[in-house]
């Protein structure tokens, strides 16, 4: 079985060879230095599907381009809108996180990354994804299982979250206000129990 794909952008190029050196352990890890490579590699033709990681490790802080906007650019792509995304930042700024968690990035790492906690993190977001990155179907064994049952409207968000959408993509697919989405997202994580939004993937089947 061929090895699982991780990308990494990180304008640091010692922050990025250290990562890179300590994931090849078990992964097939490809590395740029600034987001428009990552994103030219991506969307190059050729091997197609073949090329696409199966996560994206991306720091934030990045000149000319930065995360957030190859993140939207990505998000913007029908091809590559479903690849999870791992931010890596120094920045410890609330603010920035929710930035980055309103447009559907999986989680934060904060640099430096130790090595262990880095292959936990890289480990547990593939294994997840990869489980579930072709489910659209919610389990409702385990929704019935929840000790405060979802509204209808609530399931609604919940598989849209499930399909890697971003807030910004359930307030237009359901024709609702963004305060109202940020409360349904919100209820949904509270309900079931999720530290991160990624996680919900684990109700799915």
């Amino acid at each position: 079985m061929d090895p699982k794909r991780v990308m990494i952008v990180d304008d640091d190029v010692e922050m990025l060879n250290m990562m890179k050196k300590q994931l090849e352990v078990l992964y097939s890890v490809s590395g740029f230095s600034t987001g428009q490579d990552a994103l030219q590699y991506l969307k190059s033709p050729g091997e197609g599907a073949e090329r696409y990681p199966h996560l994206i490790l991306l720091d934030i802080a990045m000149p000319d381009m930065d995360g957030y906007e190859v993140l939207g650019r990505l998000k913007a792509d029908e091809k590559l809108k479903k690849i999870p995304v791992v931010f890596l930042t120094g920045i410890k700024d609330e603010l920035s996180e929710c930035k980055g968690l309103e447009m559907d990035v999986v989680d934060y790492l904060k640099k430096p990354v130790a090595g262990k906690v880095l292959f936990a993190r890289v480990q547990h977001y593939i294994d997840l994804y990869s489980e579930t990155a072709n489910s659209g179907k919610l389990d409702e064994g385990k929704l019935d299982e929840l000790p405060i049952p979802l509204t209808g409207r609530e399931i609604e968000v919940a598989k849209l979250m499930g399909e890697f959408r971003s807030d910004r993509e359930i307030c237009d697919i359901l024709y609702i206000s963004m305060p109202y989405t940020k409360k349904l997202v919100a209820a949904v994580k509270d309900k079931m129990g999720l530290d991160k939004r990624g996680d919900i993937r684990r109700y799915f089947v």
